[in-house]
């Protein structure tokens, strides 16, 4: 028993020694990309600068400041396209996933309680969801209006 306690020792003290190097390794990977992080951002604005200059060379300094905007923008409608894209599908897997698990929910309902007894829950579920909520529940005020009141005529 004593020597599988030594073992069981000796690979705790090894993990402790890799958490600690893989923190350490860590933490410096965080701080060089912060610092190529501000070394990137500093390039770009360079070339940025750099490129309004040369179009401000070539044509109208106000020209120049005009397609660099534009092009700006361009790059943000792009973004934000891809953005939508990728929620799009996040939306939907989340989705997808909700439906799982609101079927296994159900299905470990049934395997723990039985079926009878699930049918009275979900029953007594139902019924406090229909009668809890008489007013409609969850619809927020009318503007102009406040809990008591009647419409603001203040206008």
């Amino acid at each position: 028993m004593s020597e599988a306690r030594a073992i069981l020792e000796g690979l705790l003290r090894l993990a402790a020694s890799d958490a600690r190097r893989i923190g350490r390794a860590r933490q410096r990977n965080v701080l060089l990309y912060a610092l190529a992080g501000v070394a990137g951002l500093t390039a770009w604005a360079c070339a940025v600068v750099a490129l309004v200059i040369w179009v401000a060379r070539q044509a109208d300094p106000v020209l120049a400041a005009g397609v660099v905007a534009l092009g700006f923008a361009a790059l943000a409608l792009v973004v934000l396209a891809v953005v939508a894209v990728l929620n799009r599908r996040e939306r939907r897997w989340m989705d997808e996933r909700a439906t799982f698990y609101r079927g296994a929910g159900s299905t470990l309902m049934r395997a723990v309680l039985g079926p009878r007894l699930s049918a009275v829950v979900a029953a007594a579920m139902m019924l406090g969801a229909v009668m809890g909520k008489p007013d409609g529940g969850n619809e927020p005020p009318r503007p102009g209006t406040a809990p008591g009141k009647g419409p603001d005529r203040s206008l």
